[in-house]
């Protein structure tokens, strides 16, 4: 695992390979006893989705700002986010029970439900394309949302890994099935580490 501080905010690094990916690793240590948690605010959930290029500076900033005004709301849009994390991390790994499946298709549907479709300019190979709103104090919650939907409807859905490293569990998409490690830099020279110091304490004995 590793993090970096962006305005006094601890977020993780990102390595899944995808947005939706990510968010899930805005928790570590899934299924220990004591995981790591990332989103410990709504202030960090906006800050990560803005380092995540979901969402602007400006309509970040309006956002955190709002929060202030009404921390009520704030608390319940990061309570729905967590609560989607958990449905998406379980989902990803391809878990057949139908609770979390329907918890991401409940907040899929909310995203798609609020978004808009508008005009593209000339030359962006489209004529119009699908906005999600950015000035409600939900918006980091639709546009994760969107993310998972994206994710959840592409063939990177059937090739999600996750990092054996203790405390970790984070995922990446692994399309040729060749990766082990979240990263290779960190979960897999700890474990090259422990093994090193497990032979050399056998040899002592």
């Amino acid at each position: 695992m590793s993090s970096f501080m962006v305005e006094e905010l601890e977020l993780p690094v990102a390595v899944g390979g995808h947005p939706a990916l990510d968010f899930c690793n805005t928790r570590a240590g899934w299924g220990t006893r004591a995981p790591k948690e990332y989103l410990r605010t709504y202030d960090h959930l906006v800050v990560w989705t803005r380092e995540a290029g979901l969402l602007q500076p400006g309509p970040v900033a309006s956002l955190r700002r709002a929060a202030q005004a009404d921390r009520a709301a704030a608390q319940q849009v990061l309570s729905g986010a967590l609560i989607l994390r958990e449905a998406a991390y379980s989902v990803a790994l391809g878990a057949p029970a139908v609770a979390p499946f329907e918890v991401v298709a409940t907040q899929v549907w909310r995203a798609r439900a609020a978004a808009r479709m508008v005009r593209t300019p000339a030359g962006s190979g489209s004529a119009a394309t699908w906005l999600l709103p950015r000035d409600g104090i939900d918006a980091p919650l639709l546009v994760v949302a969107a993310q998972v939907d994206d994710l959840l409807c592409s063939t990177l859905s059937t090739a999600v890994g996750a990092c054996p490293g203790d405390g970790c569990g984070w995922l990446f998409g692994d399309l040729r099935r060749r990766r082990r490690w979240c990263a290779m830099s960190v979960c897999g020279n700890r474990a090259k580490a422990r093994r090193h110091a497990e032979r050399v304490a056998a040899r002592r004995d």
